[in-house]
């Protein structure tokens, strides 16, 4: 009888242990990590919040299609893009709009254009992305011109190779 009793203790036991492991080994076990790129996607979840994400920033992106690029967005809509493996600095703009998604939401979108250029992955017309993808894609972001191209039509050098991040130019450019 006692056997019987301490059946449905071992299996709550079992039960218990069966919880606490992990199904995906892969996974993290650890406390949970601030994800910037999730971040990003939310807060351009509104206008506002995309203008703000975009106003007077550089950023490090590579598109899938055409090279690496590094941009300076300034307040008042202009857009500065050296692109990797150019020593011209294209001049253009950004806007953020809204759009409608596939089920028909709205959705906040960033377009970009760089009138008379011919270069691969920039656009003399209006190229549109959804907000959250356009930051979600960006390698980097920080706030002002640390590379100094606002208002430049040629960069200080050929960027020959996508650098690793925005610190690797930052220091060339500052010799």
């Amino acid at each position: 009888m006692s056997t019987i009793r301490s059946l449905p203790v071992a299996l709550l036991a079992l039960a218990a242990l069966a919880g606490c492991s992990n199904p995906d080994p892969a996974a993290p076990t650890g406390p949970a990590v601030p994800m910037p790129q999730i971040q990003s996607a939310i807060d351009a979840s509104t206008p506002a919040a995309a203008q703000r994400g975009m106003s007077n920033k550089t950023w490090l992106w590579s598109p899938a299609t055409g090279p690496a690029q590094i941009h300076y967005s300034t307040a008042d809509g202009r857009d500065f893009a050296w692109v990797v493996g150019q020593r011209r600095i294209f001049a253009g703009q950004w806007q953020v709009t809204t759009g409608t998604g596939a089920s028909g939401q709205p959705i906040t979108q960033i377009c970009l254009r760089h009138p008379g250029s011919t270069v691969p992955g920039l656009s003399p017309q209006w190229s549109c992305r959804e907000g959250g993808t356009m930051f979600y894609e960006m390698t980097e972001r920080e706030a002002g011109d640390p590379l100094r191209i606002n208002g430049r039509t040629q960069a200080l050098f050929v960027l020959d190779k996508t650098p690793a991040n925005l610190a690797e130019v930052e220091a060339r450019v500052a010799n």
